[in-house]
Formats: structure tokens, C-alpha cells, sequence
């Protein structure tokens, strides 16, 4: 399976006296770098699959570009993409290794409050249950979460229809992965729902809201930095989402009973 590699554990269960060495699937955490007009940008440790869609929608949810329209060309060779751009982008390289994050920083925190108004303007709406079923059918695609139990995932719906998926041990690389495959299928972001598994913390919300997406569903918690954000950016932000329960946590409007 892309994504994991097996290696020998010992397996114990002590309510049935149990002991046993065997073969188990551990996921993949690799360094992709991404370079900008030959320039280095940013390392990601993701799970080596989906690059062009990893840094595609990385350069969107980091504000970078706001669609693929802004690419001239993908390079990948081993674990290294490079993007070109049509035009030249001034930016200060990170020159570092981008973890998953837990929260989001002061200093990001403080660019957000800077927003006067949302950014995302839609008046795209849902049915509530349907929310349900997409967190439903993401979970029946997640084989390396079923295999490893280390990932996470997200999936694009446009008008209720799954038109991207992606895994990875972080929760940002696959909101990443999701983004950029959606984009590269050029996916009405306006219609659209993002689902993860994730927390939700403000830099999550972002990332949503640059791509254009509405509404953002997780099986997870936010963070009050996410729900901030969210209500600022114009985001509706759903947590908790699984079986018949849900909260809405900003523009609850856009969910219908």
C-alpha cells in the first residue's frame, strides 16, 4: 500500500493473556521539498503521493496563488517539485521544515484579525444529513487510516458529489492534497464542502478560506483561533460531525434541517 511500510511489532492484549510478534503497517512520514520559480520554498513531511496536488495546494492555502491559472509548470523528480509560475512572485523563503502544527502562532493570528470583511462570499447551503454522508464516505476511503491508524484525511464535495480525497499523517498536508487535486479538476471552490478529520485551528480555516470553500466539516474540535477565523473569513465551520450530531460553530445559515 502507497503510504506505509510493514515492519514486525509485538502485539499484546492483556485482558487475554495475549503475546504475539507480528507484521503491522506503520504510514510514511517523507520530506517533500517545493520550489517556486527555481526558488526553495518550504519542506512538508507528507506521505510521498499526490506531490503535484500537495504543492498546488499548499501555494493556494498559503496564499501564494489563488488558482492553477498562476502555473506555467510541474516538475517532480523524486521527492522535489517544482513549480513554475507565469508571473514572479515576491516572497520571503520559510528556509525550514514545515511540521504539523497544533495552533496557530500570535503573529498568524494577528494577520486574520487584519480581514475588515469575509473573504468568502457564497450562498452555497447544504442539507444537514448530507454532511453525514460525506463524512461517511470519506471514512470508507481512508484504507492507509484502516491499515496504520496514522492519518488523516479530507475530501472536496462539489454539489454533494466527492471530486477529491486525499491521506496523509498530517492534517494540513491533506487538506493540502485535497485542494490541489480539486483545483487541478477545476472545481467550482464556491459549491463546495471540505471535509477532515482534523482539529481545527485558524491556519486550517485559512487555508479553506483562500481556496474559496464555504464550508468546512470535521469530525474533530476547533480551536477558538479556528472559530474566530472562521466567523472573520466567512467560513462556516462545522466540528463534531458524525452520525446525527453536529456543531456549527459560524454561518450556520448555509446548513438546512
Amino acid at each position: 500500500m502507497i503510504g506505509t511500510f510493514k515492519t514486525i511489532v509485538r502485539k499484546l492484549e492483556l485482558n487475554k493473556n495475549l503475546i504475539e510478534d507480528v507484521l503491522d503497517e506503520v504510514a510514511i512520514e517523507t520530506p517533500v521539498k517545493i520550489y517556486v520559480n527555481e526558488k526553495f520554498y518550504a519542506t512538508l513531511m507528507a506521505i510521498p503521493n499526490q506531490l503535484q496536488e500537495l504543492a498546488i495546494g499548499f501555494l493556494i492555502g498559503d496564499g501564494l496563488i489563488k488558482n492553477i491559472n498562476e502555473i506555467k509548470k510541474v516538475e517532480i523528480k523524486d521527492l522535489n517539485v517544482k513549480i513554475e509560475l507565469k508571473t514572479e512572485k515576491n516572497f520571503i523563503s520559510p528556509k525550514k521544515t514545515i511540521l504539523t502544527a497544533c495552533t496557530s502562532s500570535e503573529e498568524f493570528l494577528n494577520q486574520i484579525l487584519k480581514f475588515e470583511e469575509p473573504i468568502v462570499e457564497s450562498n452555497y447551503a447544504i442539507k444537514a444529513f448530507k454532511i453525514f454522508e460525506m463524512i461517511e464516505e470519506c471514512i470508507k476511503k481512508a484504507e492507509v487510516y484502516k491499515a496504520t491508524g496514522g492519518t488523516h484525511f479530507a475530501g472536496v464535495f462539489q454539489n454533494e458529489e466527492l471530486k477529491a480525497f486525499s491521506e496523509d499523517v498530517g492534517r494540513h498536508n491533506a487538506v493540502d492534497k485535497a485542494i490541489g487535486a480539486a483545483a487541478l479538476k477545476n472545481v467550482d471552490f464556491q459549491k463546495t464542502v471540505l471535509v477532515s478529520s482534523g482539529r481545527q485551528p485558524a491556519d486550517m480555516i485559512l487555508k479553506a478560506a483562500r481556496a474559496g470553500i464555504p464550508i468546512l466539516a470535521s469530525m474533530r474540535a476547533p480551536l477558538m483561533s479556528g472559530v474566530n477565523a472562521a466567523r472573520i473569513l466567512g467560513i462556516t465551520l462545522i466540528g463534531f460531525a458524525r452520525k446525527s450530531r453536529m456543531n456549527i460553530y459560524s454561518f450556520p445559515e448555509r446548513i438546512l434541517i
